[in-house]
């Protein structure tokens, strides 16, 4: 990890870089590689599934800012492990996080930060329908 403090959440995950996770995808023709994008949503979502035990019924969290560092590539069919940690667990909570090739080489490392919010209240202040994450 990119910390040394002992952390209260943690978060991991070792999967397949698939085709549709690859920089083609968002048009760098050729580059059969894990794409920043996809880095970033994968680590968002294990910030918040390592966030959600904490949290009370009808809170969700939202990402506050992201600090990536995207080292080397990792090919498309290869294997990468994400981590996430966090010391504790408050209303805005920030995250280390690293992704390793199989061969411990980073792939990305950063820090990431989400917030609790009340679910339903955040939808109804951006005009959003209820539990459908869509405009009505």
């Amino acid at each position: 990890m990119t910390t040394s403090e002992p952390a209260a959440l943690r978060g991991s995950a070792t999967v397949e870089v698939l085709p549709d996770e690859s920089a083609e995808k968002w048009g760098n023709t050729g580059i059969s590689v894990v794409s920043t994008p996809a880095l970033l949503g994968r680590l968002e979502q294990l910030c918040d599934e390592a966030m959600k035990p904490e949290m009370a019924s009808g809170e969700m969290t939202v990402g506050m800012s992201v600090t990536l560092h995207h080292r080397a590539p990792a090919r498309v069919g290869s294997t990468i492990t994400y981590r996430v940690a966090a010391p504790s667990y408050a209303p805005k909570t920030e995250f280390t996080f690293e992704v390793l090739a199989a061969d411990g080489t980073v792939v990305c490392e950063g820090r990431h930060q989400r917030a609790v919010i009340d679910a339903e209240r955040f939808k109804r202040s951006h005009g959003l329908a209820s539990g459908t994450g869509e405009a009505p």
